[in-house]
């Protein structure tokens, strides 16, 4: 049976070119995923690296007096991959398919059901 903040998940991969949307703890642990077909994905690989990337563009806006960053875009031949922190421990990360997804619509999903994810765990 799904839990809640897997159900989120799952609507967020409908929305077309989402191919994984990841819960990731700030200390480099999944915590909820959902895929698209058949992606071979290592959680742990991916959470490490995400949490780096995410501490390291932190301490970036600190250094530089910017604050924190809101939406992380990360773009690679073919895909997206984009980072929210969505309070507490938590992290929200979402790889799409650059070939079909609409960028703005992605970050408009993760603005809209970050804090709703937020709020579940």
């Amino acid at each position: 049976m799904a839990t809640p903040v897997q159900r989120v998940l799952s609507e967020m991969i409908r929305t077309p070119g989402i191919t994984a949307v990841f819960v990731i703890s700030k200390e480099g642990f999944v915590v909820e995923k959902v895929t698209s077909g058949t992606m071979n994905i290592e959680d742990d690989a991916v959470a490490a690296m995400v949490t780096a990337v995410y501490g390291s563009v932190n301490q970036l806006g600190s250094e530089l007096e910017m604050g924190k960053p809101e939406i992380l875009t990360l773009e690679f031949p073919g895909h997206y991959f984009l980072i929210q922190d969505i309070g507490g421990e938590h992290l929200l990360a979402v790889m799409a398919d650059r070939n079909q997804a609409m960028l703005g619509r992605v970050r408009y999903e993760i603005k809209k059901q970050g804090p709703r994810i937020a709020g579940m765990l």
